[in-house]
């Protein structure tokens, strides 16, 4: 079998030849996050299914990782003539769709034909996460795989939440809680809200993750005491440049180079939004 990483930097080469004409059948995206006010509350014991899952297709009935499992079985039977090569990715994904058709493993329509190069093209791209793992950039990884899907839910993060944890121990998120603790010190409030923007990179998992956001933070007073939660909400917008400053695997580098805007083009990687919530008393 061909070295995973090798394969996935010939795949990833596609972009590269962008501007030669092609027929991979992968429409166009509109890069529409999806329906705003509608989130999937996440809680501490629900968190790692958002963090490991791999998408379903229904459209063509299969995980991503079965199609890359199929795209990897297609190419060990390629011709050698076809098998190396800068513009290999492209004859292959025409190739491995046609053969998918040809097999019976999907109809042959526009629509099926451009899930599962989307549905490749994820798995392929699912490196990064994987990459972004192992350098223990955990949020992100997070929410760039729960990107890779059609129409991926908003996320709600609850205040138990690692995510939640992880900016609550932020310096950014300090900064906002004492600046809250001196708005209100010596005054007679019992309820405030502060608001506004933050840009959230004192560590590299949170620049790649979220960088720039909102925050929504209201405290009540009760019997003395002050409860403050803070909301942080961003739509998720894949950075290929921060993570390719953030990757150390040179074959992780490469993907970044030759792929993002190829995937956002297509709709492998789709906005979504998300919403964390960080609960302090004082």
């Amino acid at each position: 079998m061909k070295n995973y990483i090798k394969r996935a930097t010939v795949i990833l080469s596609l972009v590269m030849a962008m501007s030669v004409p092609v027929n991979v059948h992968a429409e166009e995206y509109s890069g529409e996050p999806t329906e705003e006010g509608v989130y999937i509350a996440i809680t501490g014991e629900t968190e790692d299914f958002y963090s490991n899952e791999d998408i379903y297709n229904a459209s063509i009935s299969m995980y991503d990782s079965e199609a890359l499992a199929l795209y990897n079985q297609y190419l060990e039977q390629a011709p050698a003539s076809i098998s190396e090569g800068e513009d290999f990715a492209v004859a292959a994904l025409e190739g491995f769709t046609q053969y998918a058709v040809e097999e019976g493993i999907i109809e042959d329509t526009v629509e099926q034909r451009a899930a599962i190069t989307k549905a490749v093209v994820r798995a392929e791209f699912k490196l990064v996460v994987a990459g972004g793992n192992v350098l223990g950039y955990t949020a992100a990884a997070t929410l760039l795989n729960h990107s890779l899907q059609d129409n991926p839910s908003n996320l709600s993060y609850g205040s138990t939440t690692d995510m939640a944890k992880q900016i609550a121990g932020s310096t950014e998120c300090t900064t906002i809680v004492n600046q809250f603790k001196s708005d209100v010190t010596g005054t007679n409030y019992v309820r405030k809200t502060n608001s506004g923007t933050t840009t959230l990179n004192s560590t590299t998992d949170l620049h790649l993750a979220y960088n720039n956001v909102n925050y929504s933070a209201t405290g009540v007073k009760s019997n003395g005491k002050w409860t403050l939660t803070i909301t942080f909400t961003d739509t998720y917008d894949f950075d290929a440049q921060s993570w390719k400053n953030a990757m150390t695997d040179n074959a992780l580098v490469t993907i970044l180079n030759n792929y993002a805007a190829y995937a956002q083009s297509i709709g492998a990687i789709v906005p979504y939004n998300v919403t964390v919530t960080v609960q302090t008393t004082f």
